[in-house]
């Protein structure tokens, strides 16, 4: 039997309360050293292979730098999403100023079999769902679980769709989670749509007439893509952007097109366009706004958004749809003023919908989403989570919808501990990322309305923090290039440790706060 590989490095150049990459060969491992002493995990993150060495350590987290996951320094726990699973960690001994890592992995932790005679049932497949699943099945839960949803694809990961998927002709199977996900998980997955929820008899009822209950509901339904009522519509070539169905179809009509116009300036349009334009189409973005995000992030920072993607090639046109002209086919969008943007193509970014018409005697607010407790509760063992859930956000003080895939797999993961008796009130921190093109752009918090916008950096060189305050509360951040510092952050928002707006102005550093 060969030896397990190893790997040796310096103590010395292990900062204390830092971290380091190390490699023998192909193999690699990241070092983390602190007062308890050194140990070693995978070198990458297990949700898409950041190189974790480039994350922040903050208050006993390492958080991925791309996509904030975040792992407990301790034995690399999972701790926020949108990875799924834990980091690997490996055996470290020290010989002599050397700390050597062995890469035979340690066995992870395995949780005691609870909730055995349990029955879960999983309205949705998404993101929200399948983190429930997945940390059901991590914490130990050894229950029955029965995920029902309309989509025959396993579970995939929705925000590559308007991405690299479609700079190039790309196999759906790249955007799957696991390609086995039901049998990897234990789990009954029931293909159907819903006709009829009813939460307080905990039962799910099927347009053919199949009818499920269960000891403890999750609804997750999502959100539909918006196709506004306007003439044309319906004519081939007119595209949503939801649903991998949807990215496929559009993927491949892009082969044959030439021009593409996209309907609506938000992060699903800018991105598919950017990426549409790396393929090379013609791509003109029709938008009633003249600034893209400027109502979400300010006028300066859209205006950057703006200038980038214009460099890029993104065409900008301005103005109120009147219809879709075609015949059959779509041939042009036409607005309200007369202007006429010929397309073979038309990507309708109208935003979403949230799904929440089956779910029998509630009301829906005005945002479409549904009301629930702290701990998104809607009734005794019955849930919501992701799109659809109108929660209490703790940060800003508002009840909130929010429609970000991490919160989504936040809120999955909340309910999951709920199911096991960990009650408490959700309070994650809202996070999301959209790539713009090259540029990797991250939100955290939440900030409907604020008051002022706190800069640092500069917007026209796309490096900067913009911090977002509304009354005594800095509630948001926005940033591009300043991931250290946003991470903290987030980091502080997620523990309820938001720095000052007097802080934020006086230059205070939210590192300095952790």
């Amino acid at each position: 039997m060969a030896e397990a590989t190893e790997i040796r490095h310096p103590l010395e150049k292990i900062p204390l309360g830092g971290m380091v990459e190390a490699a023998s060969g192909e193999a690699k491992v990241l070092f983390v050293r602190d007062a308890d002493g050194v140990r070693a995990f995978q070198a990458k993150c297990p949700h898409l292979g950041a190189p974790l060495a480039k994350g922040e350590i903050c208050g006993g987290r390492l958080y991925c730098p791309w996509h904030k996951a975040a792992f407990a320094l301790t034995d690399g726990g999972l701790e926020e999403p949108p990875a799924l699973e834990a980091l690997t960690r490996y055996p470290v001994r020290i010989e002599g100023e050397m700390a050597v890592a062995v890469l035979e992995p340690l066995a992870p932790f395995s949780p005691a079999p609870r909730g055995e005679g349990t029955h879960v049932l999983v309205v949705g497949t998404g993101a929200a769902a399948v983190a429930c699943v997945t940390s059901l099945r991590r914490l130990g839960f050894a229950g029955t679980i029965t995920m029902v949803g309309r989509e025959a694809h396993p579970p995939y990961d929705r925000t590559k769709l308007s991405k690299q998927f479609l700079a190039k002709l790309t196999p759906a199977g790249k955007t799957l989670l696991e390609p086995d996900f039901y049998v990897a998980h234990r789990v009954e997955h029931v293909h159907g749509t819903v006709a009829r929820i009813e939460p307080e008899a905990r039962r799910v009822t099927l347009e053919d007439g199949r009818a499920l209950d269960a000891d403890a509901l999750v609804i997750a339904t999502g959100s539909r893509a918006v196709v506004p009522d306007f003439p044309g519509a319906d004519l081939d070539g007119v595209h949503t952007l939801r649903s991998l169905d949807d990215a496929v179809g559009l993927s491949a009509a892009a082969e044959g097109a030439e021009r593409v116009v996209v309907i609506g300036g938000g992060f699903i349009g800018l991105e598919a366009a950017a990426f549409l334009t790396k393929r090379g189409l013609s791509v003109t973005v029709l938008a009633r706004e003249a600034v893209p995000f400027a109502k979400r992030f300010g006028e300066a920072v859209g205006t950057a958004l703006k200038r980038y993607h214009a460099g890029n090639g993104v065409q900008f046109a301005q103005g109120t749809i009147a219809r879709i002209a075609g015949a059959g086919r779509v041939e042009a969008v036409e607005t309200e003023v007369g202007e006429r943007l010929p397309a073979d193509i038309v990507l309708i970014g109208a935003g979403a919908a949230p799904e929440t018409g089956a779910i029998a005697g509630v009301a829906a607010r005005e945002d479409g989403g549904v009301a629930v407790g702290p701990d998104l509760r809607l009734a005794p063992n019955v849930w919501l989570a992701g799109d659809i859930a109108a929660f209490p956000e703790r940060a800003s003080g508002e009840t909130a919808r929010i429609e970000h895939w991490r919160l989504a797999q936040q809120h999955g993961t909340h309910i999951a501990r709920q199911i096991l008796n960990q009650t408490g009130p959700f309070a994650g921190a809202p996070f999301f990322w959209s790539n713009q093109g090259d540029k990797r752009l991250d939100y955290g918090g939440y900030a409907p309305g604020f008051d002022r916008i706190v800069l640092r950096g500069s917007t026209d060189q796309l490096d900067f923090i913009a911090y977002y305050v509304r009354g005594e509360r800095v509630t948001a951040a926005c940033s591009i290039g300043r991931n250290p510092e946003f991470t903290a952050f987030l980091h502080l928002l997620g523990e309820g440790r938001a720095p000052s707006p007097a802080e934020i102005e006086a230059g205070t550093d939210p590192r300095a706060l952790i």
